[in-house]
């Protein structure tokens, strides 16, 4: 988007090629608290670019200004632009309406002529309860399961799209690693599908999504029952270095054809691979 004074304001998700411009406006909007992606992408484009925020705080929800106002001081420390700049006015509806697009392409072309009647239903129906523009979306899978509780694809189609988008963002904290013990990182999302899905071009079975920061970018991984397994064992009130790890999943009796311990072990490297487990050795 063009601005007038020959800046350009940047528009999120990022997609595609940056603007020219040295000085970018980015709008508190889209940046404040984010972190993931998100902040990796502002974080390497301050290398060759500087910021100007503009920010809404009289647009806000009173019920989130306090929290907004404490990650707006977070956000400034990390973003520093060169300006913080207020503005009072922005179309809500119409910002949703373009983001919703952005969000959700697969879903909207399944929903073909019926989408806009029904994310505007949904718009209408749901108070803004954040800051951000792109949390207000949080609930729309529910909000199709409740419409179109005989069409799984579709609503599978639009969880695989909204989970992906919400990691892209969320501030997850590792915190202190014990060494020598495995952790699911703590971005992982599950999304499953109950059949193939022809819109994806995925099978059925269990996906999982985590927000690699060595990778910078969001890992998909298609899980088998063995991988599915590890993370069971992970989620339970122990912990586990990754030779108990292993060793108890080669145990384990509730999984046919069991593995070999080297096979476990592959799988287990595997997955951290693509930082779905953790270990800081």
């Amino acid at each position: 988007m063009s601005i007038d004074n020959g800046t350009s304001q940047l528009s999120f998700p990022l997609r595609g090629e940056i603007p020219s411009p040295e000085t970018l406006i980015v709008r508190d909007i889209d940046v404040v608290g984010t972190g993931a992606l998100r902040r990796h992408q502002l974080e390497e484009l301050q290398k060759t670019k500087k910021f100007i925020l503009h920010t809404h705080e009289s647009m806000i929800p009173e019920s989130v200004q306090s929290i907004y106002q404490a990650e707006l001081i977070r956000t400034l420390q990390w973003l520093r632009p060169v300006k913080t700049v207020k503005k009072d006015i922005f179309d809500f509806l119409l910002e949703e309406q373009v983001l919703f697009s952005k969000i959700f392409p697969e879903t909207t072309k399944a929903l073909g002529f019926a989408v806009n009647k029904i994310r505007d239903h949904y718009l209408d129906e749901m108070e803004w309860s954040s800051w951000l523009l792109q949390d207000h979306w949080r609930y729309f899978v529910g909000f199709l399961r409740q419409m179109f509780p005989d069409k799984p694809e579709l609503m599978e189609t639009a969880h695989w799209e909204w989970v992906q988008a919400w990691i892209e963002i969320q501030p997850f904290d590792l915190g202190e690693l014990e060494k020598n013990v495995v952790i699911v990182n703590p971005s992982l999302q599950i999304v499953s599908f109950s059949q193939n899905n022809a819109v994806l071009k995925r099978d059925k079975g269990m996906y999982a999504f985590v927000y690699s920061r060595e990778k910078a970018t969001v890992v998909e991984r298609a899980l088998d029952v063995y991988e599915a397994q590890f993370i069971d064992l992970l989620q339970e009130d122990r912990k586990y270095t990754p030779q108990q790890l292993t060793q108890t999943a080669l145990l384990s009796d509730e999984i046919t054809p069991q593995l070999s311990s080297e096979e476990w072990q592959k799988k287990f490297f595997s997955l951290c691979q693509d930082a779905i487990l953790i270990c800081e050795t």
